[in-house]
């Protein structure tokens, strides 16, 4: 019975203009605060819930969390424009929705330039071009502000994401990324996929000028670089280059996290 009133929900919505983007679902935090930035959150009917919806959402209609996205209670709120997160939502949950017919935009920020070019095309689809335009040349020139000079010596840095197991950023990651246009190297920018685990002694072989603990308010990272004061000899440890950066500023690829990248800058540079 629920998934014949989705359906005929959804069936209804084919008589909207494509282009009206009037209500709207967002799949991601990162997409619902751009859709904030860009000036439209009044037309967002739906949001994925990740415990810190700002209050100014609090009486719009979750459609679950990560784990538990409702195609149901997406197709209840009638959108008829769904931003997804490619490799945050479950890709038969998007097929899905848009088998019903319901428009459904993907991105994947994992650049900075791509969170440059999602800003226009966002501004594109909810017809705020202008302050889409001004929000990208603000973070471009913040960017540029930002960009380390060319130079021979770049320090090597661990950015480490969780202690037991070791988890760290590999080099398609955003925060790679991040390193570099800091003028720093990531030590594990060869690895595969974006969050790799790696072992301790993989860490000490690599020998990092700077250790990075990257933690949410939640978690004090503090034990986790005691660990590393045990290996004296370690670059990172010998130059008392230990430093603990809140995740929470670099977590979510929207033009906001130039705040993150700054901080960042600061500790890798010497």
């Amino acid at each position: 019975m629920r998934q014949l009133l989705a359906l005929l929900l959804a069936l209804s919505l084919n008589a909207l203009p494509v282009q009206a983007a009037e209500r709207i679902v967002s799949l991601a935090p990162f997409l619902t605060d751009m859709t904030l930035q860009l000036g439209a959150g009044a037309r967002l009917v739906g949001v994925l819930d990740d415990g810190q919806l700002p209050a100014e959402l609090s009486d719009r209609q979750t459609v679950g969390s990560y784990q538990s996205l409702s195609a149901e209670r997406i197709v209840s709120v009638q959108p008829d424009l769904i931003l997804a997160w490619t490799s945050g939502n479950p890709p038969e949950l998007l097929e899905r929705l848009r088998g019903w017919g319901i428009r459904v935009e993907q991105f994947d920020p994992q650049r900075l330039d791509d969170i440059a070019s999602m800003t226009l095309q966002l501004g594109e689809l909810l017809d705020q071009t202008a302050e889409a335009q001004a929000l990208e040349a603000d973070f471009r020139a913040q960017l540029d502000r930002l960009r380390a000079a060319p130079s021979a010596t770049r320090p090597k840095v661990f950015l480490q994401l969780w202690d037991n197991p070791l988890y760290t950023v590999a080099g398609d990651q955003l925060l790679s990324d991040v390193l570099t246009l800091c003028g720093a190297d990531n030590v594990f920018a060869d690895l595969a996929g974006l969050a790799p685990q790696v072992g301790r002694e993989g860490v000490l072989a690599a020998n990092p000028d700077i250790i990075i603990a990257l933690a949410d308010q939640g978690v004090t990272a503090e034990g986790w670089l005691d660990d590393w004061r045990r290996f004296p000899r370690m670059s990172a440890v010998q130059h008392n280059r230990l430093h603990v950066l809140d995740s929470d500023l670099l977590v979510r690829p929207t033009p906001a996290i130039i705040g993150g990248v700054e901080q960042l800058c600061g500790l890798v540079r010497f």
